[in-house]
């Protein structure tokens, strides 16, 4: 069973565990492909856009399954994207769409094992089982939901490895790309700052003028759509009479009136789940009968912020520590550090969501092989599960939630392995996995 976990140094041939796993994991990825779910708002958005008329507005022009029906969210240049595929009928269309987020997850597999992992993914059976199905089986989520989320990491990665590979312009043009959809991977125009020895200030001019340029395009290419999707972001806002109180409201603490647990295991909704468990046991003890609600105290969104400020600031310290050594400076560590650091500031973690963390859960894993991650990841697995009662503490609920919030606790873990293999001092550490 070890062989199986650890690196078959020398071997020639493809492990059989590799077609077990890619067989399995190709079954369960086409027997799930059919759902779909996310698509139908892509597909019906284009098809309103084409027709001229809000593609905000819930009107259903295409088929939905079930009841699953909301608008489009995304910035109006985003329906570019979906567009082609309204020249087909949706079945197709669907069909289409599947086929290129299945194209898309061969691209990422590549782009990680060379720029990143540096060796032959079909040799280490390891990296292909967390690939397939680990943080919950993301990968799996993502290519059955229908949401442009695994097209969007792709654009990123490409943007990454551009970046690696020094090319500043193409850089600023992918990064720009993934930012289109959702935003949050602005994030990442901080890198050629951040990640390297030197500053790389070229590529974050690049960076900040591709983005504000592809931004600027919205109002000017889709002005009526542009201000369609303003009032519908700023339409989810329920407080706030400036236009910054609605955003804030509409894009932070409107994540109260959505479903939490294994649905978002962001670290927003960690504390959302948590502080109830921990603040009703104490209540209860105390005699001061029910926790009051998080909407009427703001005690998640406090503590999250406040937590997302230490992990900010403490991975800051780590990195200008590491910086310092410059003969031994990794710039692929770095960036798959900030990515795990991204995961855990982000207020909405959707299942789908958790793909940029495979990539460094995976490097991390084989960078420290002589570290006690055996026992660590037992001891994930083995999480016990009381009974309310069970014990006069609060773990007896927060067992549960620790089952709930896994992927989040195991990329915890692994930020803070990071964080050990960033104050490492230099030594003669083999490459991970050497060239594939």
């Amino acid at each position: 069973m070890r062989n199986f976990f650890m690196r078959p140094d020398g071997a020639q041939r493809v492990p059989r565990s590799t077609f077990w796993l890619l067989g399995i994991w190709l079954l369960i990825v086409l027997w799930v492909g059919r759902y779909q779910w996310d698509f139908p708002v892509l597909y019906n958005a284009a098809l309103l856009l084409r027709a001229g008329l809000n593609p905000y507005s819930i009107e259903a022009l295409a088929y939905y399954p079930g009841t699953h029906l909301i608008g489009f969210m995304y910035l109006p240049l985003a329906l570019l994207l979906p567009l082609p595929f309204t020249l087909l009928a949706y079945p197709a269309a669907a069909t289409a769409w599947f086929g290129v987020k299945l194209l898309g997850t061969v691209l990422l597999a590549q782009l990680w094992a060379q720029h990143f992992w540096k060796f032959d993914l079909l040799m280490r059976p390891a990296a292909l089982l967390i690939l397939c199905f680990g943080l919950n089986a993301t990968l799996i989520w993502d290519l059955s939901s229908g949401n442009p989320a695994l097209l969007e990491q792709v654009l990123l990665w490409l943007a990454l490895a551009a970046l690696l590979s020094g090319h500043d312009k193409r850089y600023g043009v992918l990064i720009a790309m993934a930012a289109l959809f959702k935003v949050l991977p602005a994030f990442f125009l901080l890198l050629p700052v951040l990640a390297f020895a030197r500053p790389r200030w070229r590529a974050f001019a690049w960076g900040l003028a591709c983005t504000a340029f592809l931004f600027a395009l919205n109002p000017l290419l889709f002005p009526q759509e542009f201000q369609q999707f303003r009032a519908t972001t700023l339409g989810a806002a329920t407080t706030g009479s400036n236009w910054w109180q609605r955003a804030l409201d509409a894009n932070l603490f409107q994540y109260e009136r959505e479903a939490g647990g294994a649905a978002n295991t962001s670290a927003l909704f960690f504390w959302r789940a948590a502080l109830p468990a921990v603040g009703g046991w104490v209540a209860e003890k105390a005699g001061m009968g029910v926790w009051p609600a998080n909407a009427a105290t703001y005690s998640d969104e406090l503590i999250y912020l406040a937590g997302a400020a230490a992990i900010a600031a403490s991975s800051l310290f780590h990195l200008l520590r590491y910086r310092q050594r410059t003969a031994a400076f990794e710039p692929r560590l770095i960036i798959l550090f900030l990515c795990l650091v991204f995961v855990l500031l982000v207020p909405r973690l959707k299942p789908y969501s958790l793909v940029i963390a495979i990539a460094p859960v995976v490097f991390i894993y084989y960078r420290r092989l002589a570290a006690p991650q055996f026992g660590l990841l037992l001891g994930l697995t083995l999480i016990p599960h009381y009974i309310d009662g069970a014990l006069p503490l609060p773990i007896a609920r927060l067992a549960t939630i620790s089952i709930d919030f896994l992927p989040l606790l195991t990329v915890f873990v692994a930020w803070l392995l990071f964080l050990a293999e960033l104050r490492t001092e230099p030594h003669a550490i083999s490459k991970i996995g050497g060239a594939a």
